[in-house]
């Protein structure tokens, strides 16, 4: 290569290196681990779920519940209309079986899940 090719890639280089301005200079914030699951779809931490009340967990379960047979509702209008993309219909399928495992009772849902977690008193 020529002098000239190598003296404008290393200008192309420098210029790709240096921040365009002020505010890309500045450093990002520290990105905490709550942070990263709270931003996560506007959805908060499990200790935030553990700290709520039995009763403030129903009604934010009634309002989970509430939202997602709107959803359904509105997906089964689309469907009926025949403007369902593929990407709709995998969502109302799975909104579906969703709502079917909800209205099971207690009893009759399988085990599994989340293990408890381990008490760092006992030393398990």
């Amino acid at each position: 290569m020529n002098k000239r090719t190598l003296a404008l890639l290393a200008a192309l280089i420098g210029l790709g290196l240096t921040p365009l301005s002020a505010e890309d200079a500045k450093p990002a914030a520290p990105n905490t681990p709550g942070a990263e699951k709270a931003d996560k779809k506007g959805r908060g931490s499990r200790e935030d779920w553990d700290k709520l009340t039995e009763a403030e967990k129903a009604e934010k379960l009634k309002e989970r519940k509430a939202k997602m047979e709107a959803r359904i509702k509105d997906l089964k209008a689309k469907k009926a209309a025949g403007t369902l993309t593929d990407k709709e219909t995998e969502q109302l399928e799975r909104l579906e079986k969703q709502a079917a495992r909800g209205d099971r009772p207690p009893g009759q849902r399988p085990g599994g899940g989340k293990r408890p977690k381990k008490d760092d008193a006992s030393g398990k």
